[in-house]
Formats: structure tokens, C-alpha cells, sequence
């Protein structure tokens, strides 16, 4: 294993902003260089550690002993209480997912709200998602939502083992995607897709369009409603 000692200073820096969780642009902007300046560092020390990306290069090195011990303690608290704050997102929108699904094996032919049978496969999903990938008109039902965030899901799972660029060129594709389900869906229960706004506000926001994103279609809402009201 190389040792930190063959590390320029530089590259010093840049290796403890990297095991901060700090990305390229908050690396350079802390350093005061170019982006591209951080890149080249990160090149010579990923073929000074023979490693080919910042995942690989953090599980190399473990437990660094190029941050002072203050610096380890400081960033530990920072990334733990990033981490919770994620997990318990996480968590909300896998329980949400899961109850979806659930309902979706336990009756499988339930009709919408239209009448017609809740019976689009997961890879239908996607095709359907992809092929309507701008339209933000229409309507979307619960399975075709939730079979599709559920892709995305596992897809960028699984693309966070191989690389971090992987799983950001994959979200950016995905997105527009996203989006434009989303819209269809909160139409399908009768609100406006401005309602995706909410995903600006940090953690509550996914939980809140998560809620939403749950609900049943507008029209059989209204259907109940009589019977509830006898």
C-alpha cells in the first residue's frame, strides 16, 4: 500500500476534503483552485493508490491519518448526522414503496378509478415512464408510479458500489422521468403538479409528496364519499 508520505501536501488536502465527504467543486472552492486542478490531483493519487474511483480510494485507505484526530471526530459527527437524516428519508419512502407494493400483489386486478385493472407490470413501468418521458399531462396510477421510483431506487443502489459518477449521470437521466410521473400522479388525485415545489424543502419534502404520491385516484375518492356519508 502506498504510503500517505509519498503524498504531496497538495494531495494531502485534497485526500482529507475528499474523506470529509466534500465533493470536487467544495474541494477546489476550500483549496482555492480550478475544479479541474482537483481532478488532476485525484488522478495522481488514484494511480498512486491504483484505485479508479473516490469510493475505492476511501475504502483503501480506512481510517486516515492524514486528518488530525479533531478533524476525524469533527467530520465523523458531521457525516453521521447526514447519514441519519437520510436513512430516516429513506426509510419513510421504503415503507411507503413497501405498502404500495403490498397492495398492489394483494389485488392485483383492483380496478381504478376509470375502471380500468391496476395490472402494469414493473417493466411496464418503465417503458411507460420512459416513453412519456416530458409528459406532464394525464394522469398516473399508483402502480405506475411506484414500480418506476422503486427502479430508480434499486438502480442507484446499485451504481453507489461502482462509482459516484455512475449514480449521478443515472439520477440526471432519471429525473425529467421522475418528474413527469410525479406531475401525472399528483393529477391522478386532484392536485396540481406545482406540488412537486415541495421537493425543495430538505427531508420533508419527499415525505410530504411521498404521502401524496400514496394516495387513491381523485375519482374514487369521490365515489366513497356517498357511501361514507350513509
Amino acid at each position: 500500500m502506498t504510503s500517505l508520505n509519498q503524498l504531496s501536501r497538495r494531495e494531502k488536502e485534497v485526500v482529507k476534503l475528499l474523506l470529509a465527504g466534500k465533493s470536487n467543486k467544495l474541494i477546489a472552492s476550500s483549496l482555492h483552485i480550478a475544479e479541474s486542478t482537483v481532478e488532476f490531483h485525484l488522478t495522481n493519487i488514484y494511480a498512486k493508490y491504483q484505485v479508479g474511483s473516490r469510493t475505492e480510494l476511501i475504502l483503501k485507505l480506512g481510517e486516515s491519518r492524514v486528518a488530525g484526530n479533531e478533524d476525524l471526530v469533527e467530520n465523523r459527527d458531521r457525516l453521521n448526522s447526514i447519514w441519519r437524516n437520510w436513512v430516516t428519508s429513506f426509510r419513510e419512502a421504503v415503507f411507503i414503496i413497501g405498502k404500495e407494493l403490498n397492495l398492489k400483489m394483494k389485488n392485483p386486478t383492483q380496478p381504478n378509478a376509470q375502471g380500468e385493472a391496476n395490472t402494469m407490470t414493473f417493466f411496464e413501468s418503465i417503458q411507460v415512464c420512459f416513453t412519456k418521458f416530458a409528459d406532464f399531462s394525464g394522469k398516473a396510477t399508483r402502480p405506475e408510479f411506484w414500480w418506476f421510483m422503486l427502479f430508480i431506487t434499486l438502480v442507484a443502489s446499485a451504481l453507489a458500489y461502482l462509482s459516484e459518477q455512475l449514480v449521478n449521470v443515472f439520477l440526471i437521466v432519471t429525473l425529467l422521468p421522475l418528474l413527469a410521473v410525479g406531475a401525472r400522479r399528483l393529477r391522478d388525485i386532484g392536485k396540481s403538479p406545482w406540488w412537486l415545489l415541495f421537493l425543495l424543502v430538505p427531508v420533508g419534502g419527499i415525505v410530504i409528496l411521498g404521502i401524496l404520491w400514496a394516495q387513491p385516484p381523485a375519482n374514487l375518492l369521490a365515489d366513497d364519499a356517498p357511501a361514507t356519508a350513509q
